[in-house]
């Protein structure tokens, strides 16, 4: 009859069993980041399912980024109590980057240049 669409749960299991060999090669450290990475993605999977990515790989990645991003903000709130500064922040070069807003935008819109985001 009919193909069965995995589940994304389903196809972030399958690509971390296409890492397993890359895994075994690392240290043991190194291998517990790497299950923190994946962990990351596990985390996020309303996200990168509602996404439906065509490489579900990106979706995963920016999950693992997000995690990363958050953390970092977390060090340097940490950072900023543990040295009485207020405001500021732990690498000043984020201070000169300028915010970027994102509007999704339907597929059907002509408007936009990609159909997915619009900056």
């Amino acid at each position: 009859m009919g193909r069965t669409v995995p589940t994304f749960t389903m196809v972030l299991q399958q690509e971390m069993e296409g890492w397993s060999k890359f895994r075994r090669g690392l240290r043991q450290e190194d291998q517990d980041a790497l299950d923190d990475l994946f962990r990351a993605a596990r985390l996020q999977l309303a996200g990168s399912a509602y996404a439906a990515r065509p490489v579900p790989f990106e979706s995963m990645v920016m999950s693992m980024m997000v995690m990363q991003h958050r953390r970092i903000q977390e060090l340097q709130k940490t950072v900023t109590v543990l040295t009485g500064a207020r405001g500021a922040y732990a690498i000043p070069l984020l201070q000169e980057v300028p915010p970027v807003s994102v509007k999704v935008v339907e597929e059907n819109d002509a408007e936009a240049e990609n159909p997915r985001l619009a900056l």
